[in-house]
Protein backbone atom coordinates (compact mmCIF):
# COMPACT_ATOMS: atom_id res chain seq x y z
CA UNK A 1 0.00 0.00 0.00
CA UNK A 2 3.06 2.12 0.91
CA UNK A 3 4.67 1.39 -2.20
CA UNK A 4 1.28 2.23 -4.51
CA UNK A 5 1.37 5.47 -2.76
CA UNK A 6 4.19 6.59 -3.29
CA UNK A 7 4.01 5.25 -7.21
CA UNK A 8 1.03 7.75 -7.44
CA UNK A 9 2.49 10.51 -5.62
CA UNK A 10 5.35 10.38 -8.18
CA UNK A 11 3.18 10.31 -11.31
CA UNK A 12 1.09 13.51 -10.04
CA UNK A 13 4.38 15.71 -9.31
CA UNK A 14 5.70 14.15 -13.11
CA UNK A 15 2.36 15.66 -14.44
CA UNK A 16 2.77 19.00 -12.88
CA UNK A 17 -1.19 20.76 -12.49
CA UNK A 18 -1.84 22.95 -9.86
CA UNK A 19 0.52 22.65 -7.15
CA UNK A 20 0.17 24.34 -3.52
CA UNK A 21 -0.64 28.06 -3.32
CA UNK A 22 0.35 29.59 -6.54
CA UNK A 23 2.92 27.07 -8.49
CA UNK A 24 0.56 27.49 -11.54
CA UNK A 25 1.74 24.36 -12.78
CA UNK A 26 5.59 24.20 -12.04
CA UNK A 27 7.76 24.03 -9.20
CA UNK A 28 9.97 26.37 -10.97
CA UNK A 29 10.77 29.35 -8.81
CA UNK A 30 9.69 32.50 -10.90
CA UNK A 31 11.00 36.02 -10.64
CA UNK A 32 7.91 38.52 -11.50
CA UNK A 33 9.17 42.06 -11.94
CA UNK A 34 7.15 44.68 -11.30
CA UNK A 35 7.70 48.22 -11.55
CA UNK A 36 5.70 51.74 -11.52
CA UNK A 37 5.98 54.83 -9.63
CA UNK A 38 3.26 54.36 -7.02
CA UNK A 39 5.27 56.10 -3.82
CA UNK A 40 2.59 56.50 -1.25
CA UNK A 41 1.74 53.26 -1.28
CA UNK A 42 5.43 52.05 -1.08
CA UNK A 43 5.06 50.84 2.48
CA UNK A 44 1.90 48.76 2.12
CA UNK A 45 3.17 47.65 -1.13
CA UNK A 46 6.32 46.34 0.53
CA UNK A 47 3.96 44.30 2.98
CA UNK A 48 1.79 42.93 0.16
CA UNK A 49 5.10 41.42 -1.45
CA UNK A 50 6.01 40.11 1.80
CA UNK A 51 2.65 38.34 2.11
CA UNK A 52 2.47 36.98 -1.57
CA UNK A 53 5.67 35.73 -1.71
CA UNK A 54 5.12 33.77 1.44
CA UNK A 55 1.47 32.48 0.15
CA UNK A 56 3.48 31.75 -3.54
CA UNK A 57 6.77 30.38 -2.63
CA UNK A 58 7.71 29.53 -5.84
CA UNK A 59 7.31 33.43 -6.70
CA UNK A 60 9.65 36.23 -6.23
CA UNK A 61 8.53 40.17 -6.51
CA UNK A 62 11.31 42.16 -7.70
CA UNK A 63 10.05 45.44 -7.73
CA UNK A 64 10.95 48.69 -8.70
CA UNK A 65 9.70 52.10 -8.03
CA UNK A 66 10.76 54.99 -9.86
CA UNK A 67 8.96 58.68 -9.98
CA UNK A 68 6.92 59.39 -12.77
CA UNK A 69 8.86 61.07 -14.95
CA UNK A 70 12.07 58.40 -14.30
CA UNK A 71 9.25 55.73 -15.03
CA UNK A 72 8.77 56.79 -18.70
CA UNK A 73 12.30 57.06 -19.60
CA UNK A 74 12.92 53.66 -18.17
CA UNK A 75 10.11 51.96 -19.84
CA UNK A 76 10.43 53.36 -23.37
CA UNK A 77 14.25 52.20 -23.28
CA UNK A 78 13.29 48.52 -21.58
CA UNK A 79 10.67 47.63 -24.23
CA UNK A 80 12.75 49.36 -27.02
CA UNK A 81 15.34 46.33 -26.06
CA UNK A 82 12.84 43.58 -25.30
CA UNK A 83 13.36 43.76 -21.70
CA UNK A 84 10.37 44.93 -19.83
CA UNK A 85 9.06 44.13 -16.68
CA UNK A 86 6.37 41.79 -16.21
CA UNK A 87 4.28 44.12 -14.82
CA UNK A 88 4.03 47.96 -15.39
CA UNK A 89 1.36 51.20 -15.76
CA UNK A 90 1.00 52.92 -19.05
CA UNK A 91 3.29 56.29 -18.44
CA UNK A 92 1.22 59.42 -18.53
CA UNK A 93 0.21 61.03 -20.87
CA UNK A 94 -0.06 57.56 -23.23
CA UNK A 95 -3.39 55.65 -24.18
CA UNK A 96 -4.06 52.12 -23.66
CA UNK A 97 -5.33 51.84 -27.39
CA UNK A 98 -2.07 53.13 -28.63
CA UNK A 99 0.49 51.21 -26.56
CA UNK A 100 -1.67 48.28 -27.22
CA UNK A 101 -1.71 48.93 -30.71
CA UNK A 102 2.86 48.90 -30.67
CA UNK A 103 2.76 45.60 -28.84
CA UNK A 104 3.29 46.69 -25.31
CA UNK A 105 0.64 44.18 -23.51
CA UNK A 106 -1.19 41.19 -24.12
CA UNK A 107 -4.89 40.31 -22.87
CA UNK A 108 -5.52 39.46 -19.48
CA UNK A 109 -8.77 37.44 -19.73
CA UNK A 110 -6.29 34.14 -20.35
CA UNK A 111 -5.14 33.96 -17.11
CA UNK A 112 -7.29 35.49 -14.58
CA UNK A 113 -10.75 33.81 -12.43
CA UNK A 114 -14.07 34.25 -14.66
CA UNK A 115 -15.41 36.31 -11.83
CA UNK A 116 -12.31 38.51 -11.59
CA UNK A 117 -14.04 41.29 -13.82
CA UNK A 118 -16.92 41.16 -11.35
CA UNK A 119 -14.94 42.99 -8.85
CA UNK A 120 -14.39 46.47 -9.92
CA UNK A 121 -17.44 49.01 -9.44
CA UNK A 122 -19.37 50.21 -12.14
CA UNK A 123 -17.50 51.98 -14.69
CA UNK A 124 -13.97 51.07 -13.34
CA UNK A 125 -13.25 48.81 -16.37
CA UNK A 126 -14.78 51.29 -19.42
CA UNK A 127 -10.87 52.18 -20.32
CA UNK A 128 -9.57 49.27 -19.77
CA UNK A 129 -11.15 47.19 -22.43
CA UNK A 130 -9.97 46.84 -25.73
CA UNK A 131 -12.33 44.19 -28.45
CA UNK A 132 -13.73 43.23 -25.22
CA UNK A 133 -10.57 42.06 -23.84
CA UNK A 134 -8.86 43.81 -20.46
CA UNK A 135 -5.19 44.97 -20.73
CA UNK A 136 -5.08 46.67 -17.79
CA UNK A 137 -6.67 47.15 -14.43
CA UNK A 138 -6.56 51.04 -13.00
CA UNK A 139 -5.33 51.65 -9.68
CA UNK A 140 -7.58 54.32 -7.94
CA UNK A 141 -10.67 55.44 -8.92
CA UNK A 142 -10.87 58.92 -10.48
CA UNK A 143 -12.07 61.22 -7.99
CA UNK A 144 -12.22 65.45 -8.46
CA UNK A 145 -9.46 67.28 -6.75
CA UNK A 146 -11.34 70.49 -6.86
CA UNK A 147 -12.64 70.08 -3.52
CA UNK A 148 -11.89 72.53 -0.55
CA UNK A 149 -9.82 71.76 2.83
CA UNK A 150 -10.97 74.85 5.15
CA UNK A 151 -9.09 74.75 8.94
CA UNK A 152 -11.46 74.75 11.40
CA UNK A 153 -9.08 76.35 14.10
CA UNK A 154 -8.84 79.64 11.81
CA UNK A 155 -12.74 79.49 11.21
CA UNK A 156 -12.99 79.76 15.29
CA UNK A 157 -10.76 82.42 15.98
CA UNK A 158 -12.56 84.52 13.13
CA UNK A 159 -16.39 84.25 14.20
CA UNK A 160 -17.15 81.44 11.63
CA UNK A 161 -19.11 78.05 12.41
CA UNK A 162 -16.58 75.65 11.47
CA UNK A 163 -19.36 72.98 11.24
CA UNK A 164 -21.34 75.87 8.46
CA UNK A 165 -18.25 76.23 5.80
CA UNK A 166 -19.30 78.78 2.77
CA UNK A 167 -21.68 77.47 0.19
CA UNK A 168 -21.53 80.29 -2.16
CA UNK A 169 -18.98 82.90 -4.18
CA UNK A 170 -19.75 85.74 -1.88
CA UNK A 171 -19.82 83.59 1.84
CA UNK A 172 -16.54 82.16 0.32
CA UNK A 173 -14.94 85.29 0.06
CA UNK A 174 -16.32 87.01 3.28
CA UNK A 175 -14.78 83.86 4.75
CA UNK A 176 -11.41 84.72 3.46
CA UNK A 177 -11.87 88.18 4.25
CA UNK A 178 -12.42 87.30 7.79
CA UNK A 179 -10.12 84.78 8.41
CA UNK A 180 -7.30 87.36 6.88
CA UNK A 181 -8.13 90.51 9.10
CA UNK A 182 -8.53 88.28 12.22
CA UNK A 183 -5.08 86.76 11.98
CA UNK A 184 -3.11 90.19 11.96
CA UNK A 185 -0.41 88.92 9.67
CA UNK A 186 -0.52 85.39 11.18
CA UNK A 187 -2.47 83.45 8.48
CA UNK A 188 -4.27 84.28 5.23
CA UNK A 189 -7.59 83.21 3.77
CA UNK A 190 -6.20 80.69 1.13
CA UNK A 191 -3.43 79.16 -0.13
CA UNK A 192 -2.26 77.62 -3.21
CA UNK A 193 0.73 75.69 -4.65
CA UNK A 194 0.08 78.37 -7.33
CA UNK A 195 3.91 77.71 -9.07
CA UNK A 196 2.36 74.71 -10.90
CA UNK A 197 -0.25 75.83 -13.18
CA UNK A 198 -2.09 72.37 -12.64
CA UNK A 199 -2.79 73.75 -9.38
CA UNK A 200 -5.55 76.59 -10.94
CA UNK A 201 -6.61 74.36 -13.50
CA UNK A 202 -8.32 72.12 -10.82
CA UNK A 203 -10.03 74.88 -9.80
CA UNK A 204 -11.18 76.18 -12.70
CA UNK A 205 -12.27 72.66 -14.20
CA UNK A 206 -14.39 71.53 -10.64
CA UNK A 207 -15.31 74.50 -9.48
CA UNK A 208 -17.21 75.89 -13.37
CA UNK A 209 -18.14 72.18 -13.75
CA UNK A 210 -19.95 72.74 -10.58
CA UNK A 211 -21.59 76.03 -11.62
CA UNK A 212 -22.71 74.38 -15.32
CA UNK A 213 -19.39 74.42 -17.61
CA UNK A 214 -19.31 71.12 -19.44
CA UNK A 215 -15.07 71.51 -18.83
CA UNK A 216 -13.21 68.48 -17.64
CA UNK A 217 -10.10 66.71 -18.35
CA UNK A 218 -11.85 64.05 -20.41
CA UNK A 219 -11.51 66.75 -23.18
CA UNK A 220 -10.04 70.41 -24.56
CA UNK A 221 -13.64 71.67 -24.78
CA UNK A 222 -16.96 71.57 -23.33
CA UNK A 223 -18.52 68.43 -24.61
CA UNK A 224 -21.73 69.91 -23.71
CA UNK A 225 -21.82 72.23 -26.23
CA UNK A 226 -19.16 70.95 -28.70
CA UNK A 227 -17.95 74.86 -28.09
CA UNK A 228 -14.40 75.20 -26.48
CA UNK A 229 -16.70 77.31 -23.57
CA UNK A 230 -13.26 78.77 -21.16
CA UNK A 231 -15.65 82.12 -22.14
CA UNK A 232 -18.57 80.92 -21.03
CA UNK A 233 -19.80 82.45 -17.66
CA UNK A 234 -19.48 79.47 -15.87
CA UNK A 235 -15.78 79.89 -15.86
CA UNK A 236 -15.59 83.39 -15.50
CA UNK A 237 -17.66 83.71 -12.80
CA UNK A 238 -14.47 81.69 -10.89
CA UNK A 239 -12.33 84.06 -12.47
CA UNK A 240 -13.86 86.55 -10.81
CA UNK A 241 -14.05 84.69 -7.68
CA UNK A 242 -10.16 84.28 -7.19
CA UNK A 243 -9.45 87.98 -8.42
CA UNK A 244 -11.53 89.35 -5.52
CA UNK A 245 -9.84 87.18 -3.17
CA UNK A 246 -6.21 88.76 -4.92
CA UNK A 247 -8.04 92.39 -4.59
CA UNK A 248 -8.60 91.51 -0.57
CA UNK A 249 -5.49 90.27 0.04
CA UNK A 250 -6.79 87.12 0.92
CA UNK A 251 -4.15 84.91 -0.89
CA UNK A 252 -0.86 83.69 1.40
CA UNK A 253 2.09 85.85 0.15
CA UNK A 254 3.84 82.33 -1.04
CA UNK A 255 1.63 81.16 -2.93
CA UNK A 256 2.94 82.02 -6.35
CA UNK A 257 6.01 81.36 -5.50
CA UNK A 258 5.40 77.53 -3.91
CA UNK A 259 3.95 73.71 -5.17
CA UNK A 260 1.48 71.65 -3.42
CA UNK A 261 3.26 70.10 -0.91
CA UNK A 262 4.84 73.18 0.42
CA UNK A 263 1.24 74.78 0.22
CA UNK A 264 0.29 71.61 1.97
CA UNK A 265 2.12 71.69 4.90
CA UNK A 266 1.99 76.02 5.44
CA UNK A 267 -1.91 75.36 5.51
CA UNK A 268 -1.04 72.06 8.24
CA UNK A 269 1.09 74.76 10.20
CA UNK A 270 -2.32 77.15 10.15
CA UNK A 271 -1.26 79.89 8.24
CA UNK A 272 -4.30 79.75 5.69
CA UNK A 273 -8.01 78.82 5.95
CA UNK A 274 -8.65 77.48 2.60
CA UNK A 275 -6.22 74.77 0.40
CA UNK A 276 -7.51 73.16 -2.95
CA UNK A 277 -6.03 70.07 -3.58
CA UNK A 278 -6.50 66.36 -3.61
CA UNK A 279 -7.97 63.11 -0.78
CA UNK A 280 -4.36 62.15 -0.71
CA UNK A 281 -3.33 65.28 1.41
CA UNK A 282 -5.57 63.69 4.12
CA UNK A 283 -3.84 60.30 4.75
CA UNK A 284 -0.48 62.66 4.72
CA UNK A 285 -1.92 65.29 7.31
CA UNK A 286 -3.07 62.11 9.68
CA UNK A 287 0.19 61.17 9.19
CA UNK A 288 2.41 64.19 9.40
CA UNK A 289 -0.15 66.77 11.41
CA UNK A 290 -1.72 64.71 13.70
CA UNK A 291 -3.23 67.91 15.62
CA UNK A 292 -4.63 69.84 12.75
CA UNK A 293 -8.14 70.63 13.04
CA UNK A 294 -9.64 70.12 9.73
CA UNK A 295 -13.15 70.04 7.43
CA UNK A 296 -13.28 69.09 3.85
CA UNK A 297 -16.62 71.55 2.00
CA UNK A 298 -17.65 71.16 -1.69
CA UNK A 299 -16.15 74.13 -3.85
CA UNK A 300 -18.52 77.38 -3.26
CA UNK A 301 -20.69 78.03 -6.28
CA UNK A 302 -22.82 81.42 -7.89
CA UNK A 303 -24.88 83.53 -5.77
CA UNK A 304 -27.59 83.72 -8.13
CA UNK A 305 -27.69 80.74 -10.49
CA UNK A 306 -26.21 78.17 -8.13
CA UNK A 307 -25.49 75.04 -8.93
CA UNK A 308 -26.07 73.55 -12.42
CA UNK A 309 -23.87 70.66 -13.10
CA UNK A 310 -21.47 68.21 -11.09
CA UNK A 311 -18.19 67.72 -10.09
CA UNK A 312 -16.60 66.00 -12.67
CA UNK A 313 -15.72 62.06 -12.37
CA UNK A 314 -13.76 60.48 -14.88
CA UNK A 315 -13.84 56.56 -15.72
CA UNK A 316 -10.37 55.37 -14.06
CA UNK A 317 -7.34 55.39 -16.01
CA UNK A 318 -5.72 51.96 -17.12
CA UNK A 319 -2.65 51.40 -14.55
CA UNK A 320 -0.62 47.22 -14.42
CA UNK A 321 -0.77 45.41 -17.88
CA UNK A 322 0.92 42.41 -17.85
CA UNK A 323 3.91 42.87 -20.61
CA UNK A 324 2.97 41.39 -24.43
CA UNK A 325 6.85 39.83 -24.12
CA UNK A 326 6.55 38.38 -20.42
CA UNK A 327 7.38 34.63 -19.83
CA UNK A 328 5.16 34.40 -16.62
CA UNK A 329 1.67 35.64 -18.03
CA UNK A 330 -0.04 33.60 -15.50
CA UNK A 331 2.14 34.21 -12.46
CA UNK A 332 1.58 38.36 -13.79
CA UNK A 333 -2.27 37.97 -13.56
CA UNK A 334 -2.28 35.92 -9.93
CA UNK A 335 -0.60 39.18 -8.91
CA UNK A 336 -3.33 40.83 -10.32
CA UNK A 337 -5.81 38.90 -8.83
CA UNK A 338 -4.00 38.96 -5.12
CA UNK A 339 -3.56 42.62 -5.39
CA UNK A 340 -7.29 43.32 -5.68
CA UNK A 341 -9.27 40.39 -4.30
CA UNK A 342 -6.72 39.47 -1.30
CA UNK A 343 -6.97 39.98 1.89
CA UNK A 344 -4.54 42.86 2.46
CA UNK A 345 -3.96 45.26 -0.23
CA UNK A 346 -7.10 47.13 -0.86
CA UNK A 347 -8.38 46.99 2.77
CA UNK A 348 -4.69 48.46 3.89
CA UNK A 349 -4.94 51.21 1.05
CA UNK A 350 -8.59 52.63 2.43
CA UNK A 351 -7.45 51.83 6.34
CA UNK A 352 -4.29 54.68 4.66
CA UNK A 353 -6.48 57.05 3.51
CA UNK A 354 -4.26 57.17 0.32
CA UNK A 355 -7.10 56.84 -2.49
CA UNK A 356 -10.36 55.32 -3.17
CA UNK A 357 -10.53 51.31 -4.29
CA UNK A 358 -12.03 50.29 -7.43
CA UNK A 359 -13.01 47.05 -5.63
CA UNK A 360 -16.41 46.94 -4.78
CA UNK A 361 -17.27 47.21 -1.01
CA UNK A 362 -13.48 48.40 -0.09
CA UNK A 363 -14.45 51.85 0.88
CA UNK A 364 -17.75 51.46 3.05
CA UNK A 365 -16.39 48.87 5.09
CA UNK A 366 -12.64 50.01 5.73
CA UNK A 367 -11.93 53.63 5.25
CA UNK A 368 -11.60 54.99 9.06
CA UNK A 369 -10.52 58.13 8.45
CA UNK A 370 -13.71 60.53 9.10
CA UNK A 371 -12.41 63.15 6.83
CA UNK A 372 -11.98 60.85 4.04
CA UNK A 373 -15.83 59.76 4.97
CA UNK A 374 -16.64 63.24 4.56
CA UNK A 375 -14.63 63.85 0.92
CA UNK A 376 -16.50 60.82 -0.57
CA UNK A 377 -20.09 61.75 1.02
CA UNK A 378 -19.52 65.13 -0.97
CA UNK A 379 -18.20 63.43 -4.59
CA UNK A 380 -21.66 61.15 -3.87
CA UNK A 381 -23.92 64.07 -3.49
CA UNK A 382 -22.49 65.92 -6.07
CA UNK A 383 -20.05 64.53 -8.45
CA UNK A 384 -20.92 62.59 -11.96
CA UNK A 385 -19.68 60.03 -14.09
CA UNK A 386 -18.30 62.91 -17.46
CA UNK A 387 -18.45 61.40 -21.07
CA UNK A 388 -15.23 60.19 -22.50
CA UNK A 389 -14.55 60.68 -26.11
CA UNK A 390 -12.20 57.54 -26.07
CA UNK A 391 -14.96 55.45 -24.55
CA UNK A 392 -17.26 56.83 -27.30
CA UNK A 393 -14.71 56.37 -30.20
CA UNK A 394 -11.24 54.60 -29.03
CA UNK A 395 -9.83 56.30 -32.30
CA UNK A 396 -9.90 59.57 -30.41
CA UNK A 397 -6.80 58.67 -28.64
CA UNK A 398 -5.31 59.79 -31.40
CA UNK A 399 -6.67 63.03 -31.41
CA UNK A 400 -5.44 63.56 -27.87
CA UNK A 401 -1.70 62.42 -29.19
CA UNK A 402 -1.82 65.21 -32.19
CA UNK A 403 -3.21 67.92 -29.66
CA UNK A 404 -1.07 70.40 -28.18
CA UNK A 405 -2.62 72.33 -25.19
CA UNK A 406 -2.56 76.27 -26.47
CA UNK A 407 0.09 78.32 -24.40
CA UNK A 408 -0.74 80.14 -21.66
CA UNK A 409 -3.53 77.80 -20.81
CA UNK A 410 -6.53 78.42 -18.75
CA UNK A 411 -4.14 77.80 -15.56
CA UNK A 412 -1.52 80.23 -16.50
CA UNK A 413 -4.23 82.84 -17.05
CA UNK A 414 -5.73 81.99 -13.42
CA UNK A 415 -1.72 82.53 -12.19
CA UNK A 416 -1.55 85.58 -13.80
CA UNK A 417 -4.31 86.83 -12.09
CA UNK A 418 -3.15 86.02 -8.73
CA UNK A 419 0.16 87.13 -9.55
CA UNK A 420 -1.25 90.34 -10.23
CA UNK A 421 0.15 90.43 -13.71
CA UNK A 422 -3.19 90.49 -15.20
CA UNK A 423 -6.02 92.22 -14.05
CA UNK A 424 -8.92 91.05 -15.68
CA UNK A 425 -9.20 87.40 -17.80
CA UNK A 426 -12.05 87.98 -19.68
CA UNK A 427 -10.12 88.61 -22.71
CA UNK A 428 -7.13 86.66 -22.57
CA UNK A 429 -10.00 83.60 -21.97
CA UNK A 430 -11.48 84.55 -25.27
CA UNK A 431 -8.53 84.23 -27.11
CA UNK A 432 -7.68 81.06 -25.34
CA UNK A 433 -11.16 79.48 -26.12
CA UNK A 434 -10.53 80.68 -30.00
CA UNK A 435 -7.18 78.98 -29.85
CA UNK A 436 -7.97 75.96 -27.95
CA UNK A 437 -11.00 75.43 -31.29
CA UNK A 438 -7.96 75.69 -33.57
CA UNK A 439 -5.99 73.27 -32.17
CA UNK A 440 -8.67 70.79 -31.41
CA UNK A 441 -9.46 71.31 -35.55
CA UNK A 442 -5.87 70.77 -36.57
CA UNK A 443 -5.44 67.63 -34.02
CA UNK A 444 -8.56 66.02 -35.72
CA UNK A 445 -7.65 66.49 -38.91
CA UNK A 446 -4.35 65.37 -38.73
CA UNK A 447 -5.33 62.08 -37.30
CA UNK A 448 -7.91 61.82 -39.93
CA UNK A 449 -4.73 61.94 -42.42
CA UNK A 450 -3.27 58.94 -40.99
CA UNK A 451 -6.37 57.08 -41.68
CA UNK A 452 -8.08 56.91 -37.86
CA UNK A 453 -12.20 57.64 -38.26
CA UNK A 454 -12.36 60.88 -36.29
CA UNK A 455 -14.49 64.05 -36.48
CA UNK A 456 -15.37 67.07 -33.86
CA UNK A 457 -18.95 65.15 -33.01
CA UNK A 458 -16.72 62.67 -30.92
CA UNK A 459 -16.28 65.41 -28.40
CA UNK A 460 -19.84 66.24 -28.63
CA UNK A 461 -22.11 64.68 -26.15
CA UNK A 462 -25.45 66.71 -26.55
CA UNK A 463 -27.54 64.08 -24.66
CA UNK A 464 -25.38 64.35 -21.68
CA UNK A 465 -27.36 65.82 -18.42
CA UNK A 466 -24.63 67.48 -16.45
CA UNK A 467 -26.40 66.42 -12.94
CA UNK A 468 -26.18 62.81 -13.86
CA UNK A 469 -23.63 59.95 -14.55
CA UNK A 470 -23.05 59.46 -18.03
CA UNK A 471 -23.79 55.81 -18.85
CA UNK A 472 -22.70 53.29 -21.18
CA UNK A 473 -25.71 53.06 -22.58
CA UNK A 474 -26.00 57.28 -23.69
CA UNK A 475 -22.66 56.01 -25.84
CA UNK A 476 -24.95 54.67 -27.94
Amino acid sequence: MCMISIILLTILAACGGEDVEGNKGSDDKVTLHVMDWSDSVKDIRDEFHEEFMDKYPNIEIEYTMLTADQFKNTILTSIQSGEAPDLFPIPNGMELSTVVEDGWYQPIDPYIDDDFKDIFVEGALQKTIIDDELYAVPEAKEMPDGLVFYNKELFEKAGLDPENPPETYSEFREAAEKITKESDGDAYGMIEGGQQTIRWQQIVRNWASLAGSGINKSSPINMATGEPGYDDESVKGVYDLINSLVDDGSFHPKTMSIGAPEARDIFAQGKAGFLVQGAWSIGVWKDENPDLDFGVMAPPVPDDSGRKGSLPIKNPKPWLGVSKNSEHPEEAALYLEELYEGDYFQKARAKKGDSFSVVKGIDDKYIEIDELLDFKDIVDEKGAVVPDPIVGNPETAAVFEEYNDVSPNFGDIMGSLVSGDLDDADEALEEYSNDVDEALSKAIEKAKDKGYDVSHSDFEFPNWDLMEDYTLEDYE
